[in-house]
């Protein structure tokens, strides 16, 4: 009788620990499936981002061509420093 009551708690002891383990694996699940929508909104929101200072980069070199358009190399002399014509105005 007395194998058996120690063989018993044995028993329960082991469950219990496969038990405590089991919802540990559990939660470790849960804060990595947490991680993962948290990084993919995180991606998300970096992604616009980087699509809206395309857009913006975009527009600035057009404003740029367009600025450049109307500056004739000869009536005006772009780079300064390089240049032995001084600007004309």
């Amino acid at each position: 009788m007395r194998i058996y009551r120690i063989t018993s708690m044995v028993l329960m002891i082991a469950c219990t620990a496969l038990l405590v383990h089991s919802n540990h694996q559990k939660n470790e699940t849960a804060k990595i499936v947490d991680q993962y929508f948290d990084l993919q909104s995180e991606y998300t929101k970096i992604f616009d981002d980087v699509q809206e200072l395309e857009q913006y980069s975009d527009r600035l070199e057009e404003q740029v061509d367009l600025l450049t358009s109307f500056i004739s190399n000869a009536e005006y002399e772009i780079d300064t420093v390089t240049s032995d014509k001084p600007l004309n105005k």
